[in-house]
Formats: structure tokens, sequence, C-alpha cells
């Protein structure tokens, strides 16, 4: 950080040039809040309310430079600057018939939000999208941390943003939940290859804004998917590389017919055999969406399906085994397998409503039907319902059985918000209802001894049933020319209905019912060109998952969480340079924690403690250093702390827990430093025919421990891996628009390293011991990749 702050330093002194600049509509008429980006995208700044923007720092001659708002053509050129001051405007004309998704617009932060944040472009995402799945996409951003059972980041993958896992990362798609309604979990797995049809992707770190699904404990992530476009186009794309990894890919688009309808259209298949033993993953999936633009309205239909047969990883290979065998999988069934097909159905209307205020309507359907397949050596007969039986003058109590767990559900729902510009303020109305029906049961195929039990019969069957609705309303109030306040307050219902236990232990239907209210206050001060200060106060709420109940009774149940979350940061962004710091208090009251201990399908079982926090500083910067040679980068770093933690272990020798009093420990899998840095170096460019860079990627995260204990027994130690890769763009060959190379070595110094695992500790001979599986991440691979664009 230190030679970024003095190459920062050298920058401003070498600033040759400037440009000041007016955006108007093509009337002349101010259009204030207009975003200009500039080069790589890190970089430029945004219009004040008379619609004007200054950028200083820059080297004579050309730039690209784009001005977008919302409603109007995106201009996208090239600009000559001399040394000194660069006066220009900049007309744009409005587009009235290219709406932005409003649907989107609402959830999102925006410019005038405090809140921390960042926006992968469609660009960013091209440059890294060679079939890994999406929490790999989004490494490079600050504070994350990704891992995959298998180990190459295809198949099962998750992430941890500020050391919160998936289950509280509030995900969307054109605004629609995609968490699980029950688990809350991200299944990622089920979205092969959506970042070919990302538009562009929204991080928002902390509570964020309001949004609609599960709560935001930790983050937010909101996609966006392809956007309607002017004119036809087709993409075809392949790549593959180490552990029999390949990607095919092709897309198209009609672009807009009669300058009113539109289709694309994505077709994916990506697989690979796993850096793990049989970790195989296939995967296909297809996008289609169908649009009707009109003057003041549009109508769209969004339907994407992903399929995924995963063979499992779950297990983690033992402590005791990774030092001799870092690929050991535990399962060797031959169809130890995950199989989940999940489909989306999205219809969403935009009408403009005069000239500022626009209303979106969205219904949403998600389906989805799959099972994982185990073998399961000596399961107890009572489990399936088979009754003992003697055989020889020997009873027999348990068999060797073949079991798959199903689960289908179906997610039908509606969001609605109008946004309104009330001159300088924007106000913000919407909402959200959701109906989720899920189906529950195991069916046995085959057992070494099955009595009077039939193929597929279930030996267990439980229905769920969960509605959530919410109701927001955020306002951004312009005090003056550099102040903003923002207020958003949200009301959110859940009612959850399930198979679970009474307190005598008996199953029966039960329902859990929550009403939650979420507000957030905040402010954002604009103190120079360039730069703003801010701050917020938001709370959230959240309800325990399916597991949290359903394996609990009444008098025992998880309470739901309490999080007050406290942002404070500065931003800064000029012609060559960006950068940033937000600090952040997360104050959690009946936080659920992970024990340790795991169920037969590797969920782990949690419960409350009183309090615990997060608190941290996160940096971010982006220099261009020369013309081309460019530096992005962030660090973080945290404390994250249970406080007066009471851990409950297993006590083999005499049956029971025992009860150990620890204090203050680290909360598990939160790193207390976590960084990324690319050095990207363009070596070639022509505008007419293309150009090339290489691209030096490090990421560092440092140790954090398994569970909650803060034991040095149980914990991944810190690891730092480094990529390498090439980007090449030839323009206009041989009839295509463009044709690009990716070439990218990963982990190039062949780190071994675990970024995930689990542990359960216990009391045998009188001491405290533990079992520990971990995930080994692949050593040096290669993923290579060549896209046409027509």
């Amino acid at each position: 950080m230190i030679s970024a702050a003095l190459a920062l330093i050298a920058c401003t002194a070498l600033a040759q040039a400037r440009l000041i600049a007016q955006v108007n509509d093509t009337t002349g008429a101010v259009l204030p809040f207009a975003q200009a980006t500039l080069g790589d995208g890190a970089f430029g700044a945004q219009a004040d309310a008379h619609g004007h923007f200054m950028l200083s720092g820059l080297r004579a001659g050309s730039s690209r430079i784009r001005i977008s708002l919302v409603g109007y053509h995106m201009i996208d050129t090239l600009v000559t600057l001399v040394e000194g001051d660069n006066r220009m405007d900049f007309p744009l004309k409005g587009d009235q018939r290219m709406l932005r998704s409003v649907e989107v617009s609402a959830l999102r932060a925006g410019d005038r939000a405090p809140f921390a944040k960042s926006v992968m472009t469609k660009e960013d995402i091209a440059k890294v999208n060679t079939g890994v799945d999406l929490p790999y996409i989004l490494d490079m951003q600050p504070n994350v941390v990704s891992t995959s059972d298998g180990g190459t980041g295809i198949g099962y993958t998750y992430m941890r943003i500020r050391g919160t896992d998936g289950t509280r990362t509030n995900i969307t798609l054109n605004g629609v939940p995609f968490n699980d309604a029950e688990s809350q979990g991200a299944f990622l797995v089920n979205l092969p290859d959506i970042a070919t049809s990302a538009e562009d992707i929204e991080v928002q770190r902390g509570v964020g804004t309001s949004t609609n699904g599960p709560a935001a404990f930790g983050a937010s992530v909101n996609l966006r998917t392809t956007s309607v476009k002017r004119e036809a186009w087709g993409q075809a794309a392949v790549s593959g590389g180490s552990f029999n990894t390949q990607r095919y890919s092709v897309s198209a688009g009609t672009g807009l017919l009669n300058d009113r309808f539109s289709i694309d259209m994505r077709l994916s298949s990506i697989t690979s055999d796993g850096y793990v033993d049989r970790a195989s993953a296939d995967l296909k999936s297809y996008f289609l969406q169908a649009a009707w633009v009109g003057a003041k309205r549009s109508l769209r239909f969004v339907h994407f399906r992903g399929k995924e047969n995963t063979y499992q990883a779950w297990g983690g290979v033992p402590r005791e085994v990774i030092d001799t065998n870092r690929t050991y999988n535990p399962y060797t069934y031959a169809n130890e397998v995950d199989n989940y097909d999940q489909s989306h159905y999205q219809l969403l209307f935009d009408q403009m409503l005069g000239k500022n205020a626009t209303l979106n309507i969205t219904l949403f359907r998600v389906q989805g039907a799959g099972y994982f397949e185990q073998y399961r050596e000596g399961d107890d007969l009572t489990t399936y319902g088979i009754a003992p039986a003697v055989i020889n003058g020997d009873t027999l109590t348990t068999t060797d059985v073949i079991r798959r767990r199903w689960l289908e559900n179906t997610l039908t729902g509606a969001n609605a918000s109008m946004e309104m510009k009330l001159g300088a303020h924007r106000l913000v109305l919407g909402g959200s209802y959701s109906d989720y029906r899920g189906d529950h049961f195991g069916e046995a195929i085959w057992a070494r001894y099955a009595g009077d039990l039939d193929i597929r019969d279930r030996y267990y069957d439980n229905d769920a049933h969960k509605t959530d609705a919410n109701a927001f309303a955020k306002l951004t109030y312009a005090l003056n020319e550099k102040v903003d306040v923002f207020g958003d307050a949200q009301v959110r219902r859940v009612e959850h209905t399930f198979l679970g236990y009474d307190n005598d232990l008996e199953n029966f239907g039960q329902r859990v019912d929550h009403t939650f209210f979420n507000p957030t206050a905040g402010l954002l001060w604009r103190v120079h060109t360039g730069g703003k200060v801010y701050a917020s106060v938001a709370v959230a709420n959240r309800e325990p998952n399916r597991d949290d109940l359903v394996e609990s009774t009444p008098k025992d149940r998880a309470r739901s969480e309490r999080l007050i979350d406290h942002e404070v940061g500065y931003e800064r962004r000029s012609g060559r340079a960006a950068y940033g710091v937000n600090g952040y208090f997360m104050d959690y009251t009946d936080q659920l924690v992970l024990t340790g201990e795991l169920n037969d399908v590797g969920a782990a079982l949690r419960t409350n403690v009183p309090r615990s926090y997060r608190a941290g500083v996160e940096l971010s910067g982006a220099i261009q250093l020369t013309k081309h040679l460019l530096w992005k980068g962030n660090l973080a770093f945290s404390r994250n702390r249970v406080q007066d933690f009471t851990e409950f272990v297993d006590d083999w020798d005499n049956g029971g827990q025992q009860v150990f009093d620890l204090g203050d420990r680290d909360l598990s899998f939160s790193p207390e430093v976590v960084g990324g840095s690319e050095v990207r170096y363009r070596f070639w460019e022509s505008p007419a025919k293309g150009n090339a860079t290489i691209t030096w990627i490090a990421k560092y995260v440092s140790e954090q421990f398994l569970d909650n204990s803060s034991s040095a027994d149980r914990k991944l130690d810190a690891y730092m891996v480094h990529d390498l890769r090439l980007n090449a763009s030839l323009f206009q060959r041989k009839g295509v628009r463009s044709l690009d190379i990716n070439l990218t070595l990963r982990n190039l110094f062949g780190e071994l390293f675990e970024s995930n695992g689990w542990s359960y500790a216990f009391v045998s001979e009188g001491r405290r011991q533990s079992m520990l599986g971990l995930y080994p991440q692949a050593p040096l691979n290669i993923l290579a990749g060549l896209s046409v664009r027509f």
C-alpha cells in the first residue's frame, strides 16, 4: 500500500491535462448526476446538480470516455486532450425505447447512496469468464473469499463476504430472489455460465439498501442479465484446460426488429473432472430473453435453466490424509452424485409515468427438482421402516443401502417498485411477495436387506410452505448541492410451515412467524470534485433457516438474528486514480454460529450467541501508472469476535456433553486480512486492429478457524495465490467483429492450500480431540478460451 501511495503521488505530479465538461440534453437543458468513466472504467467522475464534472491528472493524447444517464443514449467516444485545461460539452440524446431496468435500480445502491459497493461491468466479467462459477468471477472484489469443493472453481463453489457465508449473502437476479427460501443458501452450481448472460453485477457490502428475499447480513449481490441491444449480434466461445475442463457456449440476439422486438439466447455446456478424485461436474444451461420495447413502456420475458450433475466431494479430505493424498475423496460409490435441475421464469414490465417516474412489475417463478444419491454402509433398519429380522439365528438390525434424498420446490411471486425524481430528490417505493413450496423426501432404491421395502419407497416425506412479504421506501433527499440524506425503511413478514418436533419429540406440522422492521439512515457529502464522504446505520433482522427449525423443539428453537451495521467511508475518483476507505462495525445480537458438529449431509448445527461483532477497514484503489500500466487492488483488515462463548463438546467417554467457557473467540471462517492485487500491462494496442494485456493477479487470505474455539488445531493456514492472465482482442478479422483470447495460469507457483473445511470436536480418552475435513485447491492449472463475436 505504501508503494501504491507513492505511485499515486507520482501520477499526480506528472498530470498534464484536465478535462472540464458539461452534460446537457440535445435542447441544452442541464442533466445532473450523469456518470463519466474513463479508460478502464475504474476512473471517472459523477456530474453535479448542474451537469458539470472535472477530471484531472490526465495525459495529453487520446482517451476513451463514456457518459451515461438513465433514459439517454450512452456516449462512448475517443477524446483528444492537450496539456492544460480542455473544455468540452457532451449532449445526450434521449432514448426512451431503451429503458434501464427499474427493477434493478430500485434495489441497487447507486452513486448517491452512503454504502460500500463495487460493480463488475460486462467487460470486466468477460476478462475472467472461462467457465468458473460466480464466486470465482467475484473473487477479486473487496473482502471476498471463494472456495470450491472440487478444487477448480467449477461445480459446488461458495463465497464469503466479510466472513459471512452464502446463507447471509442476499442474491437477486433482475431483482428476483435467488437464495433458497428455506435454507437461505445460495447454490450457485445451479447457475452454470450465468456470467456470460450478465450485463453487470453489483456487490454491496454490509446490510446496504432494502432488497427482496432473505436479509443481507454480510452483503448483497445483484445480477442484471443481458440488456436489450439495438443491433443484431452473435458470439461463440470455447475454453478448456487442466482436469479435462471443457466449456462450450453460443449466444446470439436479433437486435431491435422494427424498432420494437428482440430475442436473445445462450446455450452452454461446462464439464470438468475436478482436482479432487471423482469431483466431476457436468453443467448444462440455457438463457432466453424476448422483449418488446415501446416509447414509454417495455415488456420482457426472461427464462433460464441450469442442470447440474456433480460427483460429491462434500466430505473433504481428512487431516491425517491430506499430507500424503491431497486429492483423496472418501466417496467411492460410482453414482454418489448431486443431480438438480432449476428453471427460472421472469416477466418484467416497465412503464414510464410522465417524465419523472417509472413503474416496474415483475412476476416470477422458480422451479427446481433433484436429489443427491448416497451409498450407506450399515444403516439402521428402522431409519427406512424395515423391521429387524432373524437370519440363521442372528438378529439383523442394519443394512447397506443406496438412497436418494429429494427436493422438489417452487417459488412463485411478484415484485413491484416505483422510482420518482422529485427535483433533486429521489424516492423509491417497492415491495415483494413470494410463496415457496418445498417437498423433501427420501427414497431407498436398493438395500442389501430390504425386508418388505419396495424400490423407491419413501422413508421420509416432509412438505414445507413459506411466504415472504416486504414493503420498503427509500428517499434520497438533497439538502443542498453537496449533501444528500438517505433514508430507507422496510417491513418484512415471514411465515414458515414445516414438519418438525414438538417438546415431546413427536413429529407434527408447525408454523413459525416473524415480522421485522429494518430501517436505514445515512448521509453522503461531496466534499470536493471527485471526492465524497458517507456514513450510514442500518438494521437487519433474519429468521432461522430450515435446519435450525426442523432439528429442534420449540423450547430450544433458534431465535431470529439481529444486526446493526455502522458504516463510514471516503471515496475519490479522478482521471488516473481512484481510491477509497470504508470502515464498518457490524454488531450482532443472537447471531447463529457454527458449533463444529455435522449432520449426515455435511450441514453444521448452530446455536444463538448473545453478542458478537465484525469490525474492519476496507481499502481499495486503482492507479494508471503509465499509459500502458494499471494497478488495481483492495485490502481488508477485520476483527471478528463472538463474546462470552460457551462451547458444548460431545463426551465419548461418559456420554452427554462437556461445557467449555471460552470467553471471547474468533468467529469461524473469518480471516482478519483479505487482499487482492492486479497489475495489468497493455503491451499492444491499435484502435483499428485490437489490443493485448497481461495481468499479474495476487490473492491473500490470512488464517481462519474452522470453529469458534480459536484453536490452532482447527484452523486453515494463510495462503497467497498468484495467477497470470493474458487477454487479447483482435478487431474486424475475416468478417467477425472481434476475436477474444484468454489464457490463465492459475495458482502459478503451485501453492498447496485449503480454502474451506469442517471440524467436529469430542472428548475421548480423557482429552479433547477433533475430526477435520479439509478442501484442497488445485495447484498450477491452466484455462484457455477463445471467443468470436459477430
